[in-house]
């Protein structure tokens, strides 16, 4: 899905509407917002059914760096890659997050995929043959394009099924930022490789 950015404290309104043959729902990954909004089919709302729309509304809280998914038949409907990115921008300068001369996010995401199939299979948990950012698989990802000292922020989140160390190299970075947001400056780390486990994000620089 689209990558959406918004401003911290923005009251955002978000129209789903479904068009699968089967019902779903979005849950805002790390959000935080009144319980009938989270997302979760069958807890905290109703399905949207087939053909229905539903209309997510909360304000932006926290700067940070988020993820939306479905929580209605998960295994299928994120096996097919039905995810995204989610951006709060701070309203005003922030102790936390520095100026950057480019800002880059990734989304992680793995399938397991036949030769010559169009769909992935769904119930795979760890046989995976596919791996691919923002749903893009090499060659086809876009180089991240810097001048020399640049500074870069680049926002990682893990929705596979298995943890993932990424490492950038003949760089090093710090880890500042996790799915909570900016981290504090005493807990940040020289590192040339971060793990980012299942489900969660990192923010290096």
């Amino acid at each position: 899905g689209p990558t959406i950015e918004v401003v911290e404290g923005d009251r955002v309104r978000i129209f789903v509407s479904n068009k699968l043959p089967e019902h779903t729902s979005v849950h805002w990954h790390g959000q935080r917002l009144p319980n009938g909004m989270d997302g979760v089919s069958g807890l905290t709302q109703k399905a949207i059914g087939p053909g229905k729309t539903f209309v997510y509304e909360f304000v932006a809280r926290r700067p940070g760096t988020f993820m939306y998914h479905p929580h209605a038949d998960e295994m299928t409907q994120m096996a097919m890659g039905m995810m995204g990115f989610w951006i709060t921008h701070p309203k005003t300068k922030h102790p936390l997050i520095a100026e950057v001369d480019r800002d880059f996010v990734f989304l992680l995401n793995a399938y397991d995929i036949d030769p010559g199939s169009y769909t992935p299979k769904i119930m795979t948990m760890t046989d995976f043959n596919l791996w691919s950012w923002n749903s893009r698989i090499f060659p086809g990802i876009d180089s991240l394009n810097v001048r020399l000292n640049d500074k870069v922020r680049i926002r990682i989140g893990n929705l596979t099924m298995t943890n993932h160390p990424i490492h950038l190299h003949g760089h090093e970075f710090m880890v500042t930022g996790t799915d909570g947001g900016p981290t504090p400056k005493s807990t940040r780390w020289p590192e040339v490789t971060t793990d980012v486990a299942v489900g969660q994000m990192r923010q290096i620089e």
